[in-house]
């Protein structure tokens, strides 16, 4: 082996991250990046690189955590809060619209149309989130839908209290 610190040290990462799944991976990656102030461009929601930094607001211990910093003040802003929470900091690659009412239930903030509110995330352009997919024909056909860069970054200043444009 050779005497390169940087070597050696690239060498005990990957022995380490080897034993993880992915999204253990993304996890002790995401906290190296945050713990030695190094900037990362994450991959964003519909296929090109993002340039949402995470600038210390994605350290949260629970949903109730992040969910009491954002304050969200509507059904779509709830909505949008907790799929960011399954989907940025859990790694889920979609999000079924019930789990998340699910969870806004248990914070005892349920909304009574989770989906009406995806919906109502989907009409601003640019969209907060987008529709994935659609198990059925009926209009209660279960979906999954997707946070948008554009919904990530809304989320991550609701919990920074930074104004948004045009605010």
């Amino acid at each position: 082996m050779s005497d390169d610190p940087e070597l050696r040290a690239m060498n005990a990462v990957a022995e380490a991250l080897a034993r993880l799944d992915e999204r253990g991976v993304a996890r002790v990656l995401r906290w190296a990046a945050d713990r030695f102030g190094i900037e990362t461009r994450r991959r964003g929601t519909e296929g090109g690189p993002s340039d949402v930094r995470t600038d210390g607001v994605d350290d949260f211990a629970d949903l109730a955590d992040l969910f009491d910093a954002a304050g969200p003040a509507t059904d779509n802003e709830k909505v949008l809060v907790v799929g960011y929470w399954f989907q940025v900091l859990q790694g889920h690659d979609t999000l079924d619209a019930q789990l998340i009412n699910s969870q806004l239930k248990q914070l005892g903030h349920g909304v009574s149309n989770v989906t009406r509110a995806f919906d109502r995330l989907m009409e601003p352009r640019p969209r907060l989130a987008i529709q994935v997919q659609k198990s059925g024909r009926s209009r209660q056909a279960r979906k999954k839908y997707k946070i948008t860069n554009e919904g990530i970054r809304k989320v991550r200043a609701m919990v920074a209290r930074e104004p948004e444009e045009g605010e």
